[in-house]
């Protein structure tokens, strides 16, 4: 079956999920999203180099491995995805989960969300009948229906604020996109 994955975030998570998604599968139906520039300060967890630095960091990303870029912010509407395909939000705002949610329930797809704090990592899947149940992350983490915070499209919201507010460890960013990763391939495993 042939699905796309559309990457929501190509930074601390994102920039570690790349290319082994695109050694997972075909390159070309790999779509990244992020409207941030890189900058020198996120070299220390993010998989860049200084040749990188001012570009776009979905481009840059996109140029090595094969990947589709757009280098604008993620908001719903952005993309019509099938339900086969999937979501992958890297992303470190709610907005842009809330956005990705509201996505695949509209179009039936399914959502992976991969997050993490200074040490610890995590991603977890969302299947549009999981809407209003337990496994729901809008149930489970509430403050993703409220929580504004770090969105780059709202004027209020700066995710170099919020970086700073909420450091991350590079390993914890190699671990979230490893546990993204995981269960991605258990979920097209039968494919």
């Amino acid at each position: 079956m042939k699905r796309n994955y559309y990457i929501i975030g190509c930074g601390g998570v994102g920039s570690w999920l790349v290319p082994q998604l695109t050694r997972l599968v075909e390159s070309h139906r790999v779509s990244l999203f992020d409207g941030d520039t890189l900058e020198h300060k996120n070299l220390d967890r993010q998989l860049f180099t200084e040749s990188d630095i001012g570009r776009n960091k979905a481009a840059a990303l996109a140029d090595k491995y094969g990947a589709m870029a757009s280098p604008t912010y993620f908001y719903y509407g952005t993309i019509a995805p099938s339900r086969h395909d999937y979501i992958i939000v890297c992303a470190d705002n709610h907005a842009a989960r809330r956005a990705a949610l509201e996505t695949a329930d509209a179009t039936r797809c399914s959502v992976i969300i991969a997050a993490n704090e200074y040490h610890d990592a995590e991603a977890y899947i969302y299947q549009p009948h999981m809407k209003d149940t337990p496994n729901d992350p809008r149930v489970f983490y509430p403050s993703i229906l409220t929580d504004n915070t770090g969105d780059p499209l709202r004027p209020s919201g700066c995710t170099g604020e919020a970086a700073e507010a909420s450091p991350q460890l590079v390993l914890a960013n190699v671990n979230a996109a490893n546990a993204a990763l995981h269960l991605l391939q258990y979920y097209i495993a039968d494919d």
